[in-house]
């Protein structure tokens, strides 16, 4: 760390100005769209990492009912309710209030968007263009983001059914998720999964938080892809579900940072390295400057 501010915060706290420990929180939309994300970072009063995590919420795609005819897929007409506190907000229905609802918007032979579905005097409608008011777009603003990450984590996101004005409250997502969980990280998902030539998604996530903790400042835009051979060591706490004797790559392009190998090989390392890393910058933000 620059040594600088190691003595900004420790003269900082000889003077009882610094909190023993100071978490932040950076909310962002994950994997090029579609997942919601939580970056949580815990700085010591001499700006190391005490604790790190990192949550990937499945955003409606990942857990809507189907509602396809033969009850495999989604089709159009699919919708969610998700806690918005920006949404119709005047609204006088209770099941309306305080919610956005997104709606599977599927173009004729095109692929399916989940758009904005807004009650208007007479029913619910799709937005005039499809991409118009979509769910990545909408979630790029942090509270609503947060909002969604605050649902997800006590299960307030469902399924509805639409007639007229009237919302019918289906199923929560927990029942619907389409991977076992509706964290990619918990230990109970299947999202991504363990295979002979992949460590999946959770021991990358591990081997980027493991990383990160170890180097905060590091220049994680730089990072670059070698061939490593790594080891996984089988943790069910970590994966529930994998062998992880089952990955036997001789090597995987791993990604390099500054001649460190991070052991993580998915494609959004450097995205999650660097969301951590505004995190931790935020940390001593909060640390140093009471806003």
């Amino acid at each position: 760390m620059n040594r600088k501010l190691i003595a900004f915060l420790v003269v900082f706290a000889a003077m009882g100005s610094i909190a023993f420990a100071q978490t932040a929180t950076k909310y962002f939309v994950a994997h090029q769209g579609g997942y919601i994300g939580a970056a949580v970072v815990t700085v010591g009063k001499s700006g190391e990492v005490v604790s790190a995590s990192l949550e990937e919420w499945q955003g409606p795609g990942g857990w809507a009912e189907y509602n396809s005819t033969d009850g495999k897929a989604l089709a159009d007409g699919a919708v969610v309710r998700v806690p918005d506190p920006f949404a119709n907000v005047a609204n006088k229905d209770p099941e309306i209030k305080g919610y956005m609802f997104y709606v599977y918007n599927q173009a004729a032979g095109g692929p399916g968007v989940w758009s904005q579905f807004t009650p208007g005097a007479k029913g619910f409608a799709k937005p005039t263009r499809q991409y118009e008011r979509d769910f990545e777009g909408l979630m790029s603003n942090p509270i609503r983001a947060e909002a969604y990450v605050k649902a997800a984590r006590e299960d307030k996101l469902v399924n509805v059914k639409i007639d007229g004005l009237k919302v019918m409250v289906g199923k929560k997502a927990s029942e619907t998720v389409h991977y076992g969980h509706m964290d990619k990280a918990n230990k109970n998902s299947v999202y991504m999964p363990l295979t002979a030539n992949s460590i999946g998604y959770r021991y990358n996530n591990l081997a980027t938080l493991d990383f990160f903790k170890a180097n905060p400042r590091a220049d994680f835009s730089a990072a670059t892809l070698q061939k490593v051979k790594i080891a996984v060591a089988e943790n069910k706490a970590v994966d529930s579900t994998a062998n992880a004797a089952a990955y036997v790559a001789a090597d995987d392009m791993v990604y390099v940072v500054a001649d460190a190998v991070t052991g993580a090989t998915y494609s959004d390392f450097q995205h999650y390295a660097l969301e951590l890393q505004t995190a931790y910058k935020m940390a001593i933000a909060d640390m140093l400057f009471q806003f």
